[in-house]
């Protein structure tokens, strides 16, 4: 099982809603733990931590690989097999503390919000709300069906690791098609200001079953 920090529900419920954390490239767990104090405490916050030990407290789910021109590439193989990973903890996790696999959300920043949309895009049933904060939608993800879950993206105008062009690529078309989609842009870099966490609060607030 991943390492992971644990938040749990502050309800009377039998199996409480969860939200699972993914954190980006390069960075670890106790990151957007941060958040968990501003969650809805109805709810069990759970942030896993990659297996790839890039350097001391720096981890990532898959290798970038350096190209030519500068930019870095994956390979589709070894994103696949990270994202088979989180579904097999995900699953590990609910049964495990008894939570509601029926009311399950992921937020996710950078990489791991690329691994949010695959995730909802390849196992339909499995997520109700994904976060997904500056990222993208890889080309090989089929978006062709309507979502079964609803979703925020935000993005940075001014980001220079994952550029608002990819985000408007992939993900703003989806949001004009789709009303269960929401995608927003801030004058932020590749980080979250605090005008996106409250747009995104308020927005986990509206979709709270």
């Amino acid at each position: 099982m991943l390492e992971y920090r644990i938040r749990k529900a502050e309800n009377n419920l039998a199996q409480s809603p969860v939200m699972f954390l993914i954190h980006g490239y390069g960075s670890n767990s106790e990151d957007l733990f941060s958040f968990a104090p501003h969650l809805p405490k109805s709810h069990t916050i759970i942030a896993l931590q990659a297996p790839l030990l890039l350097v001391h407290g720096s981890y990532a789910w898959y290798q970038l690989y350096p190209k030519e021109d500068g930019s870095l590439e994956a390979k589709l193989n070894e994103a696949q097999d990270a994202l088979d990973l989180i579904i097999k903890n995900i699953e590990l996790l609910v049964n495990k503390y008894n939570l509601n696999s029926l009311d399950l959300s992921v937020l996710g920043f950078s990489q791991g919000a690329m691994l949010s949309w695959a995730l909802g895009y390849s196992k339909p049933n499995k997520v109700r709300r994904i976060i997904a904060l500056s990222g993208l939608i890889h080309e090989s993800i089929d978006t062709s069906k309507s979502p079964e879950f609803v979703a925020y993206a935000a993005h940075g105008i001014n980001d220079i690791v994952i550029s608002v062009e990819m985000a408007r690529k992939s993900v703003l078309p989806l949001s004009k098609k789709y009303n269960e989609i929401e995608y927003y842009e801030f004058n932020d870099g590749h980080n979250v200001s605090n005008e996106n966490f409250s747009k995104m609060l308020a927005w986990l607030e509206k979709t709270n079953l």
